[in-house]
């Protein structure tokens, strides 16, 4: 069982598939938060200030976590 589930990983880690799939989970976060903050943005009653600072309350965070895997991803990938 162990040595199938160490081959597994080794096909995943030789393709790079686990780094590609958590770019893509990022990716698909930022597009997530994109269309909320457009339809939050749209429908919202309050001024404009306000509504830019909810935003960036909540994108904030965000930003720092795509930082952080984009980071890991260039960076675990060899320059050739």
């Amino acid at each position: 069982m162990i040595s199938t589930l160490t081959r597994v990983w080794d096909w995943i880690d030789k393709r790079d598939i686990d780094k590609h799939l958590l770019s893509m989970a990022v990716f698909y976060g930022t597009a997530k938060q994109v269309t909320w903050a457009m339809a939050f943005a749209a429908a919202s009653p309050r001024p404009g200030l306000e509504v830019a600072a909810i935003i960036a309350a909540v994108t904030g965070p965000y930003a720092a976590l795509q930082a952080a895997a984009l980071k890991f991803y260039f960076e675990s990938r060899p320059t050739q």
